[in-house]
């Protein structure tokens, strides 16, 4: 018999996490983070989990109103923030939110950082078309890892332009899975569990799938650890963020073993299909 996700024990997991002060920190010990708590929200938004809101966890939304308090640290900090505060329905900044992403834009024009610059305009602001430009000149940065390809073929979604080469990035995908069934920072590279994560969401958008399923799933399976969480491999120890790689990896999966084996690009209207490709 396959083995199956235990879900209970990842959602007792994730709980154990939760602190007094609302947030979710890396182990029942450790103080609240940003990245956690983000992570948090989205393992229990997969697992089926009512949408917490500022009447049901108070403490979460008194937490998150702390973290918009406070300058912003990076932007891929400040994008994980602004989602969980989205998600759970805490009111932003608007005017503030803007001349943040204008600065971000003019300190780092890096694919990762236009990556969360459009992100956070298009899904938080709602004003896509005020940053739209940034992407058209986008280039994989050399050598590129496949978090860099997810990222950059989500803002080609965004724009709704083609992917040039769209034929050798699939390849290239495909070819950093191991026989493990993991997949690699690129080819010939250790199996971690966020590269699974960021090499499905890659041939997601280019309507693509790994070369061997089948493996893959044994290999996700495996991470999942006596304790509920994931690791970032087989005998790793398990922390929040390799358990949010873990069920995204899982997520996307089964959402490509869905469509037809001819393709199919997923939509990103939804918050949900969004937050699975989020790498």
């Amino acid at each position: 018999m396959l083995r199956q996700v235990d879900h209970a024990a990842l959602l007792e997991f994730v709980l154990k996490r939760r602190k007094a002060t609302g947030g979710y920190g890396a182990t029942p010990r450790l103080p609240a983070t940003i990245q956690d708590t983000f992570q948090a929200v989205a393992i229990r938004l997969v697992l089926g989990e009512e949408t917490p809101t500022p009447q049901s966890e108070p403490a979460l939304a008194e937490y998150l109103a702390r973290m918009l308090a406070v300058p912003w640290l990076g932007i891929d900090t400040t994008f994980r923030l602004l989602l969980t505060c989205q998600i759970c329905g805490l009111d932003l900044d608007a005017p503030r939110l803007r001349s943040h992403l204008a600065a971000s834009l003019n300190r780092d024009a890096s694919l990762t950082g236009v990556y969360y610059v459009r992100r956070i305009a298009w899904e938080i602001l709602e004003e896509e078309s005020s940053f739209r430009g940034s992407g058209r000149s986008l280039l994989l940065p050399a050598p590129c890892a496949v978090g860099d390809v997810a990222r950059y073929l989500f803002v080609k979604k965004m724009d709704g332009q083609p992917t040039a080469g769209a034929g050798e990035l699939t390849g290239w995908l495909q070819r950093s899975q191991n026989g493990d069934g993991g997949f690699g920072f690129f080819p010939g590279t250790t199996s971690f569990i966020e590269n699974c994560h960021a090499a499905l969401a890659g041939l997601s958008l280019l309507g693509a799938r790994p070369s061997d399923p089948a493996n893959l799933r044994a290999f996700l399976l495996s991470c999942q650890t006596g304790r509920g969480g994931f690791a970032r491999s087989p005998k790793a120890a398990p922390f929040l963020d390799a358990s949010w790689h873990g069920i995204a990896s899982l997520r996307l999966l089964e959402e490509m073993e869905a469509r037809p084996a001819a393709g199919g690009v997923p939509e990103i209207s939804s918050q949900l299909s969004r937050l699975v490709l989020s790498v």
